[in-house]
């Protein structure tokens, strides 16, 4: 495991080193800039397919199959991070290379989100590794013999590493890869950066997002009622999981949420080919998180000394549109397809 390159078994990849734009170098630009660039914002959709939860709640996986594929070609699920749905910058953006690729993608709406709004009583969260196992096993009816690949941003990285090393015997046959993108594996330590003062202004903005999206969610006016009142309404994104997702989700408080839906306790038990891809620099996610975990023999790091949280905008001369976390997934899955 290293900072620019990935080897495994006997797919050994070779990434080009991240050199961040020059008038990007700190991971706070990083994370905001690539966000307020234009960048591609639509994508040939074919069809929204619905997918109903054990618990009667339902998610959306937001399809884009090219006229080339055939049965047995690749198809992608991928998964958004947490104030994030299938309109994410990042995540049309990826969906469209691999869609010239002739790649089937499927961009699944959490819960609550997106496509997905109004079809939930309650909120998505980062041990909610069933509902991404639902989606896995639809696309894989959908193409029964086609390679298939996860790509999980941020708190979905999280999930997506928390399913395939807890669910092993229940992962569709095909899943040949995954990648997960700046994920939040240690969410307790994760909490306090984004709490630290420095990150106020991420805290603020993730709450007011969330509880403006929580709004729709009937278990939150039935089950919560006091939340109603604007004296109550979370300011932090800790307080909105305290307040919100921790009882919502079954959790006795907080820290039993963050402590149990955490995926770095599990890494070592990965036995799909996994990339890993962070950032030094995230101002969201401590690094030393990453140094300090447990990898299985499977699981690859790649950790750039910069890129922020979700950014890795790079200089003109790195990838032909300066998304080098775009191309690198790209890489990563073309590698394993098989």
């Amino acid at each position: 495991m290293n900072s620019c390159g990935s080897h495994l078994h006997d797919h050994p990849i070779e990434f080009p080193p991240f050199r961040p734009h020059p008038f990007l170098k700190s991971g706070d630009w990083q994370t905001i800039a690539p966000v307020l660039l234009p960048g591609q914002r639509h994508l040939a959709v074919k069809t929204h397919h619905e997918v109903e939860l054990d618990d009667g709640d339902r998610i959306v996986l937001v399809e884009s199959c090219p006229e080339s594929w055939q049965a047995g070609d690749p198809m992608v699920l991928m998964l958004h991070g947490l104030a994030g749905c299938h309109m994410s910058n990042y995540m049309v953006r990826a969906a469209a290379k691999m869609h010239a690729r002739g790649w089937r993608t499927f961009r699944l709406d959490h819960r609550g989100v997106g496509a997905a709004q109004g079809l939930a009583d309650r909120p998505y969260h980062a041990g909610r590794i069933h509902d991404a196992l639902a989606g896995l096993k639809y696309i894989q009816k959908l193409g029964p013999g086609s390679p298939i690949s996860a790509v999980g941003y941020s708190l979905s990285g999280n999930l997506i590493l928390k399913l395939i090393s807890n669910l092993k015997t229940e992962l569709p046959s095909r899943l040949v890869s995954v990648v997960a993108v700046c994920p939040a594996i240690d969410l307790i330590r994760s909490s306090e950066r984004i709490r630290e003062s420095r990150n106020r202004f991420y805290d603020r903005h993730f709450a007011k997002f969330l509880w403006k999206r929580s709004e729709d969610y009937a278990a939150v006016s039935r089950e919560l009622p006091h939340l109603q009142s604007p004296a109550e309404r979370p300011l932090s994104l800790y307080e909105f999981d305290s307040r919100v997702t921790a009882p919502l989700g079954g959790f006795r408080n907080v820290e039993e949420y963050y402590q149990t839906s955490s995926a770095i306790h599990d890494l070592h038990r990965i036995d799909r080919p996994t990339m890993i891809l962070a950032a030094e620099d995230d101002p969201l996610i401590p690094a030393e998180i990453f140094r300090e975990a447990r990898y299985s023999s499977t699981t690859s790091l790649v950790m750039p000394s910069g890129g922020g949280h979700l950014g890795f905008l790079g200089k003109s001369n790195s990838d032909p549109d300066r998304r080098w976390m775009d191309w690198r997934i790209i890489d990563w899955l073309d590698a394993h397809w098989g």
